[in-house]
C-alpha cells in the first residue's frame, strides 16, 4: 500500500509539471516548369495526357528543376529542468526528447532531356540536345537526440543520432545526343559520375536542430520576434557507396541479324559500356545532410492587433534547392481562429501563392498550410499540432 501510495504522488506531480508535445508533418513536391498531372501519374499511376507535356514544354527553360520534400517531427518538452533551483539560469531551460523521418530529392534538367524522354527521339531528328549539366540528389534518413529548451523564449537546441537508409548524388557535366537523318546514326556521348548509399547498408552519423528566437522586448507596443532556425545540419559516414562513372562516347546504328546471333546481350551491353568508359567500384564516402537554414520573423499569435506582416528566406545544402523567399499577411479573424496569405518564390518552383490557417484552444494548437494552393506545377500541404499539458 505505501509503495502504490509513493507511484500515485509521483505519477500525480508528473502530471501536474509542465510539458509540451509538438508533432509536424510535411509533404510537398514543384517544379518550375512541368506540369502537376506529370508528376502525379508517376506518384499515384495512370496516363500522361499529350498536352501536359506539351505545355510543360513551353514553360520549360534551358535549366529546369523539380523536387519533392516529405517528413515527420515528434519532439517532446519534458517536465524536467536543467536545474531545480530557481535561482539559477538552468531552471529556465527543459529537456527536450526529439525524432523524425525526411526524404529530399532534387532534380536539375535540361530541356532538351526532358523531351527526350517523354517524346522520344524522332521530333528530334537532325537535332543535337544538350544534356549538360544534369543533376539528381536523393536522401532519406531518420534522426533520435536530445536537447534543451528555454521555456521563456523557447529557443531549443537538439543533437541527434542520425541514419541515412538511402543516398544518391549524380551529376552528368556533359551530354549529348544526335540522330542522323540519312542513317538513322545515334551520336552519344556522355561525362558524369554517381555515388548510390544504402543499398546493403545504412550510413551513420550525427546532426543538430538550432531554433533561436530574438527581437524585441514585451514591453514594447508591438513586440516582434525573429527566429533563426537550422535542421539536419550534420553529416554520415557510409563504408559502402558504390561509385559510378562514365566517359566516352558511341555511334550506335542498330544491329544485324548475324551480330544479334553471334553475341549475348550482355556482351552487347558490355561493348556499350565500354565505348562510353563506364567503371563501377565500391569506396567509403561521406554523406553531407540537406540542412535548411531559415531566418523569419515569427507570428505573434496574442498581439493585439488583428492585421501584421510576417516574411522570411530559407535555402538548403543542396544545389538542387535555390534559395525560397516568403512573405505574406496574417490576420486575427478572433482569438480562437487566425489565418494567412501571402507570395513564395524560389525553392523547387517559381512565384505561387500560400495560404495557412491556425486555430487556438485552451491548451492546444492546430496549423494547417499549403505554400502552393494553385495546385499548377505542384502540391503542399503542412501539419503541426502542439498540445502543453
Amino acid at each position: 500500500m505505501r509503495y502504490l501510495f509513493i507511484l500515485f504522488l509521483v505519477a500525480s506531480q508528473f502530471a501536474q509539471a509542465q510539458q509540451t508535445i509538438l508533432l509536424d508533418t510535411y509533404g510537398h513536391y514543384n517544379s518550375t516548369g512541368v506540369r502537376r498531372q506529370v508528376a502525379d501519374a508517376f506518384f499515384y499511376g495512370g496516363l500522361i495526357d499529350t498536352s501536359q507535356i506539351n505545355q510543360s514544354l513551353t514553360k520549360l527553360s534551358a535549366r529546369n528543376a523539380f523536387g519533392l520534400q516529405m517528413g515527420f517531427n515528434a519532439q517532446w518538452q519534458t517536465p524536467w529542468t536543467l536545474s531545480k533551483d530557481a535561482k539559477k539560469w538552468g531552471s529556465s531551460y527543459r529537456w527536450v526528447i526529439g525524432t523524425g523521418i525526411h526524404q529530399y530529392g532534387g532534380v536539375q534538367f535540361s530541356k532538351d532531356l526532358f523531351g527526350l524522354v517523354f517524346q522520344g527521339g524522332l521530333p528530334y531528328v537532325a537535332d543535337t540536345l544538350d544534356m549538360s549539366n544534369l543533376r539528381v540528389e536523393a536522401t532519406t534518413f531518420s534522426k533520435l537526440g536530445i536537447g534543451l529548451v528555454n521555456t521563456t523564449t523557447q529557443s531549443s537546441f537538439l543533437v541527434h543520432f542520425v541514419a541515412v537508409q538511402n543516398h544518391i548524388a549524380a551529376a552528368l557535366q556533359k551530354g549529348t545526343w544526335l540522330q542522323d537523318p540519312m542513317s538513322a546514326q545515334i551520336d552519344l556521348a556522355l561525362q558524369g559520375q554517381a555515388q548510390i548509399s544504402g543499398a546493403s547498408a545504412a550510413a551513420y552519423g550525427v546532426a543538430f536542430d538550432l531554433d533561436y528566437r530574438f527581437g524585441s522586448t514585451e514591453n514594447d507596443e508591438a513586440p516582434q520576434q525573429f527566429q533563426f532556425q537550422v535542421q539536419n545540419f550534420g553529416i554520415a559516414r557510409s563504408t559502402s557507396t558504390t561509385q559510378y562513372a562514365l566517359a566516352g562516347s558511341l555511334q550506335y546504328a542498330g544491329f544485324s541479324l548475324a551480330q544479334w546471333q553471334q553475341a549475348s546481350v550482355n556482351a552487347l551491353t558490355d561493348a556499350f559500356l565500354d565505348s562510353l568508359g563506364y567503371e563501377k567500384s565500391t569506396v567509403s564516402s561521406w554523406i553531407l545532410l540537406p540542412a535548411q537554414f531559415q531566418l523569419a520573423k515569427v507570428i505573434n499569435w496574442d498581439s493585439p492587433q488583428r492585421l501584421e506582416a510576417y516574411y522570411g528566406a530559407q535555402f538548403m545544402l543542396r544545389q538542387t534547392y535555390t534559395p525560397l523567399i516568403y512573405a505574406g499577411a496574417h490576420y486575427k479573424v478572433k482569438k480562437a481562429w487566425q489565418t494567412g496569405l501571402g507570395m513564395a518564390y524560389g525553392g523547387f518552383g517559381g512565384l505561387r501563392v500560400q495560404a495557412y490557417s491556425a486555430f487556438h484552444f485552451k491548451r492546444s494548437q492546430l496549423l494547417l498550410r499549403s505554400d502552393n494552393i494553385a495546385l499548377q506545377n505542384g502540391a503542399s500541404l503542412y501539419l503541426q499540432f502542439r498540445c502543453d499539458f
